[in-house]
C-alpha cells in the first residue's frame, strides 16, 4: 500500500507499507477517488487537537473491491463501493447492547484512525456498501455528507411542513437543505456570502437568506413570526454561532452538525431564557445504504458541486497549499483526487 501521511512534525510525506487480509470478513479495496475537504485540513492543522499523528488523512473515498478473504453473498470482486468513515468500537455499553449507532468511541477515518489517502485499504465487509451503476462517482464521493444529513433529519425529528434553518451554504448545507425538501420539510438556508446561496438556488433551494442586521426580521417574515423550531449550525459556517440561538423559537432544538468544529462560544443566556435543546451530530454511521438510495433516486442535485480531478503526483503540493490557505483564513476548494494515476 502506498499512502500519504501527516507525520508528527505536521509535514505530509509518502509512505509504503504492507496490509494483508486479516480476518474471514476482511477485503481489499482499490481506492479510486479520494476527497480532501476543509474539515480534513482543519484536523490535520491541529484544530481542536482531535487528530492523532502520524495519520493518513482523508475521510471520504470510493473504490473497487479487488480481493475477499471469503465469499460474500452481497459483495464481489470488481464491485464499486463507498466506504464508511465511522466504525463503532464494539466494546462500549451501547455497542454491547446492540446500539452501535450510539457508540461512545467511534473510530473515524482521518481522525483517530488512518484515512483513505492511499491506493489500497484493507477493510471489513461492514465498512463497504455497493454502489449501483446509476450512481455517478462525482456524486458518490459526497455520500459521507449525505449520511450525516440523514442523521440530522433523524435526530431532529423533522416533520412535514416544518421550517428548518440551516446556517452555512456549504456543500453539506445544500445537501441537507435538499434532503429536507425531499422529506417535505421547508429549509431556509442562511449564509454571510451570496456566492454559496446562489449556487444553492441552482440546486433547488428556494428560501435563502443573506445574514444582515435584520436577519431576525427576515426569518420572522418567512415563518409568520414564529421563528425557527429546528436550527442546524454547520461546522464550517461563516456566521457567528449566536445567530443560531437568536433565530430559534422558544423550546427549539439546535443541532451542531459536522465532522469537526473550531473552538466556539455558545450564548448560554439565550439558550436558558428560551429553554433550547442543543445536539451534536458528527457522523452518518448507519445511514450509508439510505444515502445510496437517495442518490439512486436523484433526490439531491450535486451537479453544481462537481470538482475537477487532480493527480496523485500533486497530492503533497496541493495539501500543503490547502493548509497554507487555511492558516491564512483564505477560501479554498476541496480536493478530489484520481487515485488511479
Amino acid at each position: 500500500m502506498n499512502g500519504w501521511q501527516i507525520n508528527t512534525n505536521g509535514k505530509i510525506e509518502k509512505i509504503s507499507r504492507t496490509e494483508m487480509l486479516n480476518s474471514v470478513d476482511s477485503l481489499k479495496v482499490k481506492i479510486t477517488r479520494a476527497l480532501i475537504t476543509e474539515e480534513d485540513i482543519a484536523l490535520i492543522s491541529g484544530e481542536g487537537k482531535a487528530a492523532t499523528f502520524p495519520l493518513i488523512p482523508g475521510r471520504m473515498a470510493i473504490g473497487q473491491i479487488t480481493d475477499l478473504a471469503s465469499p460474500s453473498e452481497y459483495l464481489a470482486k470488481g464491485a464499486k463501493v463507498c466506504i464508511s468513515a465511522a466504525r463503532s468500537c464494539g466494546n462500549c455499553y451501547h455497542c454491547l447492547d446492540g446500539k452501535n449507532k450510539q457508540c461512545f468511541d467511534f473510530k473515524i477515518a482521518g481522525v483517530n484512525a488512518d484515512g483513505f489517502l492511499k491506493d489500497f485499504a484493507v477493510l471489513t465487509t461492514e465498512d463497504v456498501f455497493p454502489l449501483p451503476p446509476s450512481v455517478k462517482e462525482t456524486d458518490a464521493i459526497y455520500l459521507e455528507y449525505i449520511a450525516l444529513a440523514l442523521s440530522v433529519i433523524d435526530k431532529l425529528h423533522i416533520e412535514k411542513g416544518q421550517h428548518v434553518a440551516i446556517i452555512g451554504a456549504t456543500v453539506f448545507g445544500c445537501i441537507l437543505s435538499q434532503l429536507i425538501i425531499y422529506y417535505q420539510g421547508v429549509p431556509i438556508l442562511i449564509d454571510d456570502e451570496e456566492e454559496g446561496l446562489l449556487t444553492a438556488k441552482k440546486s433547488g433551494i428556494y428560501y435563502t437568506l443573506k445574514v444582515t442586521p435584520k436577519i431576525e426580521v427576515d426569518v420572522g417574515a418567512l415563518t409568520g413570526g414564529r421563528m425557527i423550531s429546528k436550527v442546524v449550525f454547520s461546522s464550517r459556517a461563516n456566521s457567528p454561532v449566536d445567530l443560531a440561538f437568536k433565530i430559534a423559537s422558544p423550546f427549539a432544538e439546535i443541532a451542531f452538525a459536522g465532522f469537526s468544529y473550531p473552538s466556539i462560544k455558545a450564548p448560554l443566556q439565550i439558550a436558558l431564557k428560551k429553554q433550547l435543546t442543543c445536539k451534536a451530530i458528527t457522523n452518518g454511521f448507519g445511514n450509508y445504504e439510505t444515502a445510496i438510495n437517495v442518490l439512486a433516486n436523484k433526490a439531491v442535485d450535486l451537479s453544481h458541486y462537481a470538482l475537477p480531478l487532480t493527480k496523485m503526483e500533486d497530492i503533497e503540493t496541493n495539501v500543503d497549499n490547502m493548509r497554507a490557505a487555511f492558516k491564512e483564513k483564505k477560501k479554498f476548494s476541496d480536493l478530489l483526487i484520481n487515485m488511479l494515476g
